[in-house]
């Protein structure tokens, strides 16, 4: 047998054994701290279905609820370093890695679910997401975690006065301390993980959170009181390793941004539309649900915001918070009058 003969039964061979085998799909693990049935997990729901559909399956997702991974800034810290693809994080647990999240940690910024989305969607908002890359992140998206309540077993908030000496459990972020310290509470932060157990075994008084996570966690076995204070607009960013996603192609790059705005906006209606039912739902279980005035919560955003924005001044770029908070003023405005 000649050598062409040779060489092209060694190429048909192995054309033959790729097309038996097949190529490897790319696989993006995603490390979420909620449940399954938080609206952020809902609508990463969304991403694998989109991102799967779009390439055919040459890439799948796998979903890893429940801190399976780790926690928040452990699995952030995983997709920095290169050993995971994707994560979601709070604002709280970003700003270790970014300190220009800390904007999202300002107290009382936001009055409303469509003042926060208009400035995370517009211009300001993607500057943030853009500026992970300084970082080695890449950011794709704000998932839905909503506004952040106060619960505890002392007595309801209903105003600034409420707050004293109450022991709350915040998240690893200097800007929440600082806030519940100014408000006149004691602040001791908790990792998300050990968080119902320090509750049931009373080191703390109390805690905040959406209610989306009040439910799922079963807070309503260990808390008496939630307080509706909506004190921060907490999302949670979606981000994934800036190498792994530079090493995509174009049009992969491109399905997994769509695939994560469709996801943010999903989580978005997903939230919005069970959070009475939810305050029904935590009610029935035996808690005592008050909501705030506006005129009470302007006094504790008097009492905190100033001071906290001077501190964030301090650990990130001033100018992009001034930028921000320039934002939010704006798209109030625009949204009183209609725009």
């Amino acid at each position: 047998m000649s050598k062409k003969c040779i060489a092209f039964l060694l190429v048909l061979v192995l054309v033959l054994s790729l097309s038996s085998v097949g190529f490897a799909a790319t696989k993006i693990r995603i490390s979420v701290c909620n449940a399954p049935t938080h609206p952020q997990n809902i609508g990463l729901e969304i991403f694998k279905n989109y991102v799967e559909e779009k390439t055919n399956g040459e890439m799948t997702v796998d979903v890893y609820p429940n801190s399976q991974l780790g926690g928040e800034r452990e699995s952030v810290e995983q997709c920095k370093n290169g050993s995971l693809e994707m994560a979601t994080a709070s604002a709280g647990p970003l700003t270790t890695f970014n300190s220009k999240f800390m904007v999202l940690d300002i107290p009382f910024a936001f009055n409303s679910y469509d003042v926060a989305w208009m400035v995370l969607d517009g211009p300001v908002g993607q500057k943030l997401l853009e500026s992970c890359e300084e970082v080695g992140l890449k950011g794709l998206s704000f998932m839905e975690n909503g506004f952040r309540h106060v619960t505890n077993n002392v007595r309801p908030i209903t105003k600034v006065e409420d707050f004293e000496n109450i022991k709350i459990r915040t998240m690893e972020a200097p800007m929440h301390m600082e806030n519940f310290q100014l408000l006149g509470a004691n602040p001791t932060p908790v990792p998300w993980t050990e968080l119902y157990l320090t509750i049931q075994q009373k080191i703390v008084d109390g805690q905040e959170n959406p209610l989306a996570n009040l439910w799922e966690i079963k807070m309503y076995e260990v808390q008496k009181y939630a307080s509706l204070t909506g004190h921060i607009y907490d999302p949670m960013p979606l981000v994934a390793d800036l190498k792994w996603f530079n090493s995509l192609t174009p049009k992969q790059q491109s399905i997994i941004e769509k695939g994560a705005i469709l996801a943010q906006n999903y989580s978005r209606f997903v939230n919005s539309a069970r959070e009475e039912e939810l305050g029904r739902l935590l009610t029935e279980k035996g808690m005592t649900i008050n909501d705030v005035s506006d005129e009470e919560k302007a006094r504790m955003r008097d009492a905190s915001q100033a001071k906290v924005v001077e501190a964030i001044k301090k650990n990130t770029d001033p100018a992009f918070v001034d930028e921000w908070l320039k934002a939010i003023e704006k798209a109030g405005e625009d949204i009183k009058a209609g725009l």
